[in-house]
């Protein structure tokens, strides 16, 4: 079953990030303890780690500052798109849910990023443009047997191409269970994924196997209540 965005959104939020708390807990409680753990100490400006829900929901009772990512500073995020663009075959490292992540920073904690904040988000949006161009061209591309390689895709990227990949192998299985694919000669119009020869219509593209644009799987917009975890 494919996650929906919502979900891939829900699973970011237990990422740790970096608070400055303005309160302290009372005398004898050093941690607070929740289902997912215990997070503590705070003290009045000492910085301290906790998920990202736990640090939005302090944040929103004006409980502590969030610390914007070391990642996320501009040098960063400038340093990576210039990497992205000059290698059109390979996908740069990045956090496994930076999409969300960013999102849910510059929708809740603007105040992280000062004067920064709309460059922060300028160069976020110009990074994950590439990178999901590169995708699409990449997909465009597939023809003949080949096998599929794809390193360092975040959660929402891999998210936008499973579902052509699960098609065309459950195209695969629908003709070995009619006894169609019988030592399958490779030939224009298949396509060999995880090292298994799949056999597409010579007359459809990537895209007719390919439900939805790339834009239809991006993280829908956050309500204003946080989730509880």
């Amino acid at each position: 079953m494919q996650p929906s965005p919502e979900q891939l959104e829900f699973f970011a939020e237990d990422v740790s990030v970096t608070i400055l708390p303005n309160f302290s807990l009372s005398r004898g409680q050093e941690t607070a303890h929740c289902i997912g753990g215990d997070y503590g100490p705070f003290q009045p400006n000492f910085p301290s780690d906790v998920p990202l829900w736990l640090a939005m929901y302090l944040h929103r009772h004006k409980k502590c500052k969030i610390e914007a990512p070391a990642w996320m500073s501009i040098d960063r995020l400038q340093e990576l798109y210039d990497q992205e663009r000059s290698m059109a075959a390979v996908f740069q490292h990045v956090p496994y849910h930076y999409i969300e992540i960013s999102r849910l920073l510059l929708m809740f904690a603007k105040d992280s990023f000062g004067s920064d904040f709309h460059r922060t988000r300028e160069l976020i949006e110009m990074i994950r443009k590439v990178r999901f161009n590169k995708i699409d061209s990449g997909l465009q591309m597939l023809q003949g047997p080949m096998t599929v390689k794809l390193n360092n895709l975040s959660a929402i990227e891999i998210n936008t191409i499973r579902p052509f990949f699960a098609g065309a192998l459950d195209r695969f299985w629908k003709l070995a269970k009619m006894g169609e694919t019988e030592e399958p000669k490779p030939q224009a119009g298949h396509v060999c994924t995880s090292s298994i020869l799949v056999r597409l219509p010579a007359t459809k593209s990537w895209q007719s196997c390919y439900k939805g644009p790339l834009q239809n799987h991006l993280v829908s917009t956050p309500t204003e209540d946080m989730p509880h975890h």
